[in-house]
């Protein structure tokens, strides 16, 4: 399939109306992309590119709709709406957050503190991950909730309960078989089964580890078992998926019930893995290319997660009434609040050994890493451009030496150097992963509200992406003086 620019059309405008929609954050305006208010290529123009664009208003929209829709859908108890900070390391948006009452995933210390210092009240922030003694000393310290990723982490938990004197509230991460899951994952090539990439995935208990832990970890001293967590992840874009995902999490409630003396958990956190509405998750796969978009609302997940949790745990014989239900949004949240700018330098042609066209940008698949680790095939609008149709097809090509080819094929009105292309979609997991391949320096962040933008992290320099680096003093001691030779940070001379 190739990859078309973005028709105003097919959102249900005309070009005739002054404001045709995209969707709740970006619209199109006299043949212009607009972020909100903003226009986006004069966002590019001020700030430079690559710039990461994040809408601080389909923020806010996003976390009070899912919210919402999960809280009316789970009367049975409290829900706990707990973004993964791991898809935006950005901490104005990390306020935003707080501000609107989220809680939040940190995977490892360093992400706990990341959220700390994002404001998160410390009772709402769940530390998943593999552990070492000073994350858990910490989450133990300022209240956070654990949850256990190895029998062996119970260890450090007792350690840190008994040089602070405080309780510590823990929760086994689970691995539910997932043996009825025989669809093919959305993250591979091949078409293997999600049971079987699920299963290879490192994250949580074995099984038979979390049932022969049971009467150690309720027994231990100072240490409150409130619940559990699972995180499958997202391996397909259906709600239905859902539902089997929950029938094997309660099936192994069940087993455990059993095992730990009637032992039922008063939280339930079923981790995220909810696409965003344009999911170009997996695009990239010749075997998904042609699957159309499914048009399914937050409020079509929630009502399959919480409907077949409810009904799976009742059939299981548990009670459901004050039971606290947990989600954890990453790509749902951020997604489609974010849009990756880049501004084209230069557009290739040739006819031997056969036709072919590239569109350079200044933007890299290092910025923009989901191309090739989730095969994401971006949707993209040459924001400048918006009322001009497709004339010609190119490869979208990065500024790495990598193939780069960030969006292969891509039907394109006609552009030149100093168009801006717009990458939708971008705002979860881009800046986290990036790297600096070829001594690149990664792109500021420009938070838009209305008709207001403004730098939350700014770009980096060469010095920043070099400040790691400690040349021996012998090297550059008897090196030939040079106008163009840089100064070298040299370490101290060894003793």
């Amino acid at each position: 399939m190739r990859v078309s620019i973005l028709n105003p059309l097919a959102f249900g405008g005309t070009m005739a109306l002054s404001i045709t929609r995209l969707d709740s954050c970006l619209s199109v305006r006299g043949g212009r992309l607009f972020v909100e208010d903003c226009d986006a290529a004069e966002l590019a123009r001020r700030h430079g590119t690559p710039v990461y664009v994040i809408s601080e208003d389909q923020l806010r929209r996003n976390i009070r709709r899912i919210t919402e829709a999960f809280r009316t859908r789970w009367p049975d108890g409290p829900v706990h709406v707990l973004p993964s900070i791991k898809a935006n390391y950005s901490l104005a948006l990390r306020w935003i957050l707080s501000q609107e009452g989220a809680g939040c995933d940190a995977f490892g210390g360093a992400e706990l503190e990341a959220a700390l210092r994002g404001g998160t009240r410390p009772e709402l922030i769940s530390l998943n991950g593999p552990k070492g003694q000073e994350a858990v000393d910490r989450a133990v310290e300022v209240g956070a909730r654990i949850t256990l990723d190895a029998a062996a982490e119970l260890d450090l938990v007792r350690r840190a309960v008994e040089a602070s004197g405080r309780t510590a509230i823990v929760r086994p991460r689970i691995r539910p078989d997932l043996t009825t899951l025989t669809q093919p994952s959305d993250w591979l090539e091949e078409e293997v089964p999600v049971a079987t990439v699920a299963q290879q995935y490192k994250a949580g208990i074995p099984k038979e580890d979390l049932i022969a832990l049971g009467p150690e970890l309720l027994a231990a001293d100072g240490v409150r078992v409130s619940g559990v967590h699972v995180h499958v992840g997202r391996h397909r874009p259906e709600p239905e998926y859902w539902r089997q995902v929950i029938r094997e999490i309660v099936g192994v409630l069940a087993e455990v019930r059993e095992a730990w003396g009637g032992w039922v958990p008063a939280e339930i956190d079923v981790g995220g893995g909810i696409p965003v509405p344009r999911d170009p998750f997996g695009r990239g796969i010749p075997r998904l290319r042609d699957r159309p978009v499914a048009r399914t609302s937050i409020e079509d997940y929630a009502g399959v997660i919480t409907g077949s949790m409810r009904d799976e745990l009742r059939a299981a014989q548990f009670r459901t009434e004050g039971v606290t239900l947990e989600v954890e949004p990453g790509r749902a949240l951020y997604g489609d609040a974010g849009v990756h700018l880049a501004t084209v330098r230069n557009v290739k042609e040739q006819t031997t050994p056969f036709p072919w066209r590239w569109v350079e940008t200044d933007t890299s698949e290092n910025f923009l890493p989901d191309t090739i680790l989730e095969h994401n095939r971006w949707s993209f609008v040459v924001a400048n451009k918006m009322d001009r149709p497709a004339v010609m097809q190119a490869d979208l090509v990065g500024c790495s030496c990598n193939p780069d080819r960030i969006v292969p094929e891509a039907d394109l009105p006609e552009v030149e150097p100093g168009d801006v292309v717009a990458f939708l979609d971008t705002g979860a997991y881009q800046d986290a992963l990036a790297t600096n391949f070829n001594a690149l320096v990664r792109p500021a962040t420009v938070l838009v509200t209305g008709d207001r933008s403004e730098v939350i992290k700014r770009r980096e320099t060469l010095e920043d992406v070099l400040h790691r680096d400690v040349v021996p003093r012998r090297l550059v001691s008897g090196a030939p003086a040079g106008e163009h030779m840089a100064t070298a940070r040299a370490s101290p001379e060894s003793s």
